[in-house]
């Protein structure tokens, strides 16, 4: 499995594969009260998935798949490089993590890209591993039912709670704009 800090991969403008990959989201767990807050009274913090790079401690909040990793991670997820905070809002086409993270941090999409971007530059690692095309979806839906993980919206049923994941989609829906 390979991790960067997100920071790294935008100002180095780095590559990473082509290939089909599962990638993870680790954000610094000092930052929790503040993202989390909405969400305090539904979270099971203590099932969190905890993990130390260079003796900084970050949980994992987001599981996601890419058919092609580097579009999906880096273009899509962390440079937004198609604009979707300016133009894609009202058709549903900015990242699903740019998305709730806009909602739970109050912000609205259409005016805080930059906001959103550094955020995860100052917070968040990343972490993939390759997989095949075929086994893309069904190694996904494995993993985000196997962890805990508050972000993730999509396979959740049953693992978060009713009330939790009303956070998301209302949280979402008010910063849609």
């Amino acid at each position: 499995m390979e991790s960067l800090k997100v920071k790294v991969i935008r100002d180095k403008n780095i590559t990473i594969t082509k290939e089909p990959i599962i990638y993870y989201w680790w954000f610094k767990t000092n930052i929790f009260y503040n993202l989390l807050s909405k969400l305090k009274s539904e979270i099971e913090f203590n099932k969190i998935e905890l993990k130390k790079f260079n003796e900084i401690e970050y949980g994992l909040l987001y599981v996601g798949q890419a058919k092609k990793g580097h579009d999906r991670l880096v273009k899509y997820h962390i440079l937004d490089s198609n604009n979707y905070h300016d133009k894609g809002i009202e058709n549903g086409r900015l990242s699903s993590l740019r998305t709730t993270l806009c909602g739970l941090l109050n912000l609205p999409m259409s005016e805080n890209k930059k906001v959103i971007n550094e955020f995860m530059d100052e917070n968040c690692i990343v972490e993939w591993e390759n997989c095949t095309l075929n086994d893309l979806n069904e190694y996904e839906e494995t993993k985000i039912k196997g962890i805990y993980l508050p972000l993730n919206y999509q396979h959740t049923k049953g693992i978060l709670t009713y009330e939790h994941r009303k956070i998301l989609r209302e949280s979402k829906k008010k910063m849609r704009k």
